[in-house]
């Protein structure tokens, strides 16, 4: 079942936001998360679950010693089975409501232990009924859903992980037209058909993303910051910051991080990036645990 659906158990850091292709379930095994999804961060406790939908801008830190199973369906799966999964939705948010969709992870987390014959078969079924769960819990927007067929031009795919990548690089709309040999003009109508924002606030939105972690986890100076994600002097970066924001940077440090305080935050990694590599045996472990505690009706396999 390669490039259908992914299972990971990690500790992870990530210094950018990523742009996410497929959707992603996260239960937190142990401890606590954290994920910043656009520059709102939500915290999870151990039991929690949560979700990256398609196309959101997100990092995931995990406190060490702690573990988050993440089960990821690529973009083929849901296009094959539940399209409208990769248009803009809503889905519930109580940590109530999601318990049946956690408990459906952990059992699909347990099945992938196994080595029965037909363990694929049992997998593909658990995977229908994960998302037929999820389906039904969504509020799909319709205005939406008529443009959720439309593909992105690969040309504008390239050039959006390119940015998400180098974002803090000096780029400039003829880094790509230049390089795709494309006129301004014909380059940014088709950027906007595409994104449904302009090259220039794109950019910049990506940027100030990224530069949002800094001012919350870290104590580095405005200025560093700015510098740090691409922003060629402090004043621009505070304009920019503000027009997007509604107050400057160190306001919103303030804000947050008082908001904050009560969170550990100095024990979470945003150094570099790094997945911890559990052994077969502590998953099963951690998922054991993890089922006499809150999904004692699941099988989990030795």
């Amino acid at each position: 079942m390669r490039n259908i659906y992914e299972i990971k158990y990690l500790k992870r850091s990530a210094t950018k936001y990523r742009n996410h292709v497929g959707v992603s379930f996260f239960v937190v095994l142990k401890g606590k998360a954290m994920i910043p999804v656009k520059d709102v961060s939500t915290f999870y406790e151990e039991g929690d679950t949560f979700i990256v939908k398609h196309n959101e801008c997100y990092k995931l830190d995990v406190r060490e010693g702690n573990i988050v199973v993440q089960i990821h369906f690529y973009k083929s799966l849901i296009e094959t089975m539940v399209p409208e999964l990769l248009c803009n939705h809503s889905h519930v948010t109580t940590q109530s409501e999601m318990i049946p969709l956690r408990n459906q992870l952990i059992y699909l987390c347990s099945l992938y232990l196994t080595q029965e014959n037909d363990r694929n078969f049992k997998i593909m079924k658990q995977i229908i009924a994960i998302l037929e769960i999820y389906k039904g819990q969504l509020h799909i927007d319709n205005e939406d859903s008529s443009n959720m067929y439309k593909d992105v031009n690969p040309i504008i795919e390239e050039i959006r992980n390119y940015i998400h990548e180098h974002y803090n690089e000096r780029i400039t709309i003829n880094t790509f037209t230049n390089k795709y040999r494309l006129s301004e003009s014909y380059f940014s109508k088709m950027f906007k058909e595409q994104l449904g924002v302009n090259f220039k606030d794109y950019l910049t939105d990506i940027r100030l993303l990224n530069s949002i972690y800094d001012l919350i986890h870290t104590c580095e100076k405005i200025i560093d910051i700015s510098e740090k994600h691409g922003f060629y002097n402090v004043s621009a970066y505070i304009h920019a910051f503000k027009l997007y924001y509604g107050v400057t940077p160190k306001k919103y440090r303030n804000m947050i991080q008082n908001k904050n305080a009560q969170f550990e935050r100095q024990n979470f990694f945003n150094e570099v990036d790094n997945e911890r590599n559990l052994t077969l045996e502590e998953i099963k472990f951690y998922l054991r645990k993890f089922k006499q505690k809150y999904t004692k009706t699941l099988c989990i396999y030795a």
